[in-house]
């Protein structure tokens, strides 16, 4: 039997735990994941946010942990800026454009979050959205204002309704935390699946963008980083295509767009970029301050400082 949304949205945002200041640590899982034709998962995977560097670990056989780093934070640390986005943020002006990039990234979070439920159960009560958005926003401390997204959400869910009728798909697992053994890259895989494409039945990768003004060259390189590690996780299950899948503007008839990018010549550059990776993830300085404690003058204040590394930090909060 196939497990279900695991506890649903408020377990979904709310297993992040803030380990030190700036620093947050999370135990990811799979919402879903088709035990009968997957067979058995992959061991469990943990996600470590600091200063808006992203990274991954799981504990070896030794119980020691193994660090890799984020496909996106890869992608974007190593591939030039799409000149797209340079003019958006400069139209939108410097630090406000920021900040709302990193809100449209929470919509997109949460559109991901609501799709898988619709993909899940056949069924979403459209009527509820609001509530379950207001949620989301109090919890990752996002203007209540943003309680306007409910039009676009519900017009971006019925669109990815839509292809799901479309496409006859069916989820062989949702947002499943991977890992390269060799690469040490690690990410969340949106969607894995079965669909109908050019009248034959295939098992295809899709990840969901939540932005309209189409699909850029990390996107290609992003889908093929996946796929390679599905490849080594789930060798029997091959494949066939991989997709970006984003909503549609829309009137009366909910559309969306869906973009082949198996054959991507973009994704040829992903193992030069996992070297550069390397490189600049060499020249981090991956320690961290903790700064705690009762101060006591007569005592001094060396127990209230300490330096660790993030190895040792994981560990003092195992």
């Amino acid at each position: 039997m196939a497990k279900k949304i695991s506890k649903k949205l408020a377990e979904v945002i709310g297993n992040i735990k803030e380990i030190a200041d700036g620093v947050t640590l999370e135990q990811l899982s799979s919402i879903f994941f088709d035990v009968t034709n997957l067979k058995s998962q992959p061991s469990s995977l943990y996600r470590l946010d600091s200063s808006g560097h992203r990274y991954y670990y799981r504990f070896d056989e030794n119980d020691e942990p193994v660090f890799y780093t984020s496909v996106t934070t890869m992608i974007r640390n190593t591939l030039p800026t799409s000149p797209h986005l340079i003019k958006w943020l400069i139209d939108k002006g410097g630090d406000s454009g920021k900040e709302e990039a990193s809100e449209r990234a929470h919509y997109g979070t949460f559109l991901h979050i609501e799709c898988a439920e619709l993909m899940i159960s056949g069924k979403y009560d459209l009527d509820k959205l609001q509530g379950k958005l207001q949620v989301y926003l109090l919890t990752h401390n996002i203007p209540y204002d943003r309680v306007s997204w409910t039009e676009e959400l519900k017009k971006d869910i019925l669109s990815f309704g839509q292809f799901i009728i479309d496409r006859n798909v069916k989820p062989l697992a949702i947002e499943i935390c991977l890992w390269h053994p060799t690469n040490y890259y690690a990410g969340a895989i949106d969607i894995v699946c079965s669909m109908d494409f050019n009248k034959k039945r295939i098992n295809a990768i899709v990840d969901i963008k939540s932005g309209r003004k189409g699909f850029y060259e990390s996107h290609e390189i992003q889908l093929h980083a996946y796929l390679d590690m599905w490849k080594i996780h789930f060798p029997d299950t091959i494949i066939d295509k991989v997709f970006n899948w984003s909503p549609k503007a829309f009137r009366k008839t909910p559309t969306y767009n869906l973009k082949d990018q198996t054959d991507s010549r973009n994704a040829k550059k992903l193992p030069y970029l996992v070297e550069l990776a390397r490189i600049e993830d060499a020249k981090r300085d991956n320690r961290i301050t903790v700064v705690g404690g009762m101060i006591d003058l007569v005592k001094g204040l060396d127990i209230n400082v300490e330096e660790l590394t993030f190895v040792e930090l994981i560990k003092k909060n195992k």
